[in-house]
């Protein structure tokens, strides 16, 4: 039979495994709240670039792989403050859980697996646009419609209940890659600058709504 002092022991160690976890969440939607912010700047970038070839090298303005190059450089940064972003939430874990125990935090992907990502979206875009060339771009979007997938399953791992911020960001996000698709086939490519413009807004809010709420995930309650 267990003893009240046994009674007492469990209860306390259960409110230290709550609380450790609350800070996990804590550091990790602050983490998220800088991605949702990051890309959110590399959407913005999208509608510079052009502007930039335009002034920088105006002869090159009606061959795509100026265009191709700048996004590359864009995305290939962008996905770089990403991984810095959640390697130093993740040393962060790894740190807390070896002073107070705990199973280790697994890294999902090193740094080779970012790069292999990276480059496999470049050539979703650069391969099929070479072959059927601008109604190929529809491929790229289609191939990213994998990156809401792993935002939903990230966040559904991370997570007790699934935040707001990732509803939106993923339901935005998913609507500009199809919104894009339809566009390139039927040639009204309004539409594309117009749902990423609008998925770029989205993605600012969520990072403000992620980076303030954050602080509520250390609000403990042990009763």
């Amino acid at each position: 039979m267990p003893t009240e002092d046994d009674e007492v022991l469990a209860r306390e160690m259960l409110q230290i495994g709550r609380r450790a976890l609350r800070f996990e969440e804590y550091v990790l939607r602050r983490a998220w709240g800088v991605y949702y912010a990051v890309w959110a700047l590399f959407f913005s970038v999208l509608f510079i670039i052009p502007s930039v070839i335009g002034l920088v090298a105006p002869s090159l303005t009606d061959s795509p792989y100026p265009y191709f190059l700048g996004y590359g450089v864009a995305g290939g940064l962008a996905g770089w403050a990403t991984y810095l972003n959640f390697e130093k939430v993740y040393r962060t874990i790894r740190l807390r859980r070896a002073l107070f125990g705990g199973t280790q935090a697994r890294r999902s992907l090193k740094i080779g697996g970012w790069i292999l990502i990276g480059v496999s979206n470049f050539l979703l875009f650069l391969v099929p646009y070479y072959l059927l060339g601008f109604k190929g771009l529809s491929v790229g979007y289609l191939g990213l419609l994998y990156v809401g997938v792993w935002i939903y399953t990230a966040l559904r791992r991370t997570f007790t209940d699934f935040p707001l911020e990732g509803v939106l960001a993923i339901a935005s996000f998913a609507s500009s890659c199809l919104l894009s698709i339809y566009s390139i086939l039927e040639g009204d490519y309004l539409i594309t600058e117009t749902s990423w413009l609008l998925t770029m807004l989205v993605w600012v809010f969520c990072a403000f709504y992620a980076l303030y709420h954050a602080p509520e995930m250390l609000v403990y309650d042990d009763e």
